[in-house]
Parts: structure tokens; sequence; C-alpha cells
């Protein structure tokens, strides 16, 4: 069975995907669930079926319908009311101005709670997969997935990121000890392609290597344009420090 934080790093992976063509509904999501409908559901089918979870055969064959995954997730015991308890993995049901009627109307994957609510990276959202920041004010509840996964207790805490220092602290040529910080997280996450010849080492100058190894971070987290411009902004800085260490 996938680990919580495995099935969190599968949806990840998704970020991005929208529809060919736009609003047609129609990617490899969908066709791989073999319906062309709404697929924020059909997303967190997506993400368990790739570690042999079939939420069709676990739940309801109609596991698009956000209503109909409630009612069977109910019906196995597995539906909580608002977050209280929700862990990273869980599968969280909204109420959502504005969107398909229903008394739940889309779905997710918990990434973390939050004081005011959560993350979760959710399909069909502006007609991409994304992850979104939203107010428990808008959440109806979850269903617990521990049966699913092997560490049903939760993972490990995920070791919080220092407080961002602003992004005056990274121009080209200034020196701070939060460089010497950013990089340490960079050569611990392998980041490490760009240097002056001698191995990326970490010091208090901000360089144009620094730079460009947290481009090449920034890149691989799906962002392009401005939001990969290889100057750390706090969501640029919170990823590289609560990022697990990969495996060599």
């Amino acid at each position: 069975m996938p680990t919580r934080a495995q099935i969190v790093s599968k949806a990840r992976s998704l970020i991005g995907i929208g529809e060919n063509p736009p609003g047609s509904n129609r990617n490899k999501i969908t066709a791989a669930y073999g319906y062309v409908g709404a697929w924020c559901a059909m997303t967190t089918w997506f993400v368990y079926k790739a570690f042999g979870v079939d939420f069709k055969h676990e739940f309801t064959t109609g596991w698009a319908s956000t209503m109909q995954g409630v009612t069977a997730a109910r019906a196995r015991g597995l539906w909580r009311d608002g977050l209280k308890g929700a862990l990273p993995g869980d599968l969280v049901y909204y109420k959502l101005p504005g969107g398909d009627p229903g008394w739940v109307n889309h779905t997710g994957i918990i990434v973390r709670t939050t004081a005011t609510g959560l993350v979760a990276i959710e399909g069909n959202t502006g007609n991409v997969c994304a992850e979104r920041t939203r107010s428990d004010a808008h959440v109806i509840g979850y269903i617990s997935v521990s049966p699913f996964v092997s560490d049903p207790a939760g993972p490990k805490p995920t070791p919080a990121a220092p407080p961002f220092p602003g992004r005056t602290s990274f121009t080209l040529g200034r020196s701070s000890a939060h460089t010497t910080a950013l990089d340490k997280q960079l050569i611990r996450l392998g980041y490490t392609k760009h240097h002056d010849g001698n191995g990326y080492q970490a010091g208090p100058k901000f360089t144009k290597f620094t730079r460009d190894n947290v481009r090449a971070f920034q890149r691989d987290q799906g962002w392009t344009g401005a939001d990969a411009d290889g100057y750390p902004g706090p969501e640029t800085w919170r990823r590289l420090f609560t990022a697990p260490t990969p495996k060599r």
C-alpha cells in the first residue's frame, strides 16, 4: 500500500494538467476513467489507482459523482464531517459557491490542514489540476483513506520552514545568512548543477549560480515565466525547506 506522502507526491505530479481542447473535460485522467465529465473526483481516483487502489471498486462505480462518493463513504464508516483529524492524502469534499448543484460539488486530495482551512490538490479547478488553499467555510467533510495507506496514523510531521525573510534578501551580489540557509536547502535537494567550476557550496552571497539553481527547482514545481525567475518568493522558500530529502 502507498504511504500518504506518496499519494500527495503523485497528486503534485498532476499539477498543470488541463483539458484538450480547453473546456472539453478531455484529458488523460478522464480517458483513463472512461467518462467525459467534471473530473475532480476522477482525479482522486486516478491518483489512488496508480497504487492499485480502485475507488470505483472500493466505494461506488459512480465515483465521478461527488455525492455518490460521499454516500458510499458514509456507508463504509469512512466519512468525517468537517476537518477534525484530517490527514494528508484524505479526500476533502466541498460545497463551493457557483459550482454544480448538490450538497457537495467539488473534491480534492488534502496536502495539509491550516488554522483556517486546508491546502489541497484538486482536479478540474479552473479547468486544470492545481494546488488550492481553501477556507473551512466551504468544507463539508472528508473521506478517511486509512484502510488504503500503509501509515494510517499519518506521516511524520513536515518540518516548518523558517519565516520568509523577504524578496529584497535575494538580489544578485547581496550577502546574508538567508542565502546560506537557502543554499543548504538547494544542496540537500540536489539542485547544484550551476556553479563556478568548483562545485556548488553554501555561502552568504546570492550569485547567478544561486539564481539558476533556484530557477531549476521552481521549474520542477511546474512553474514558468515570472514564477520561475530564480528569485525565491514565500512559496519557493516554504517548499525548499519542507520538501523531503531525496533518496540517493
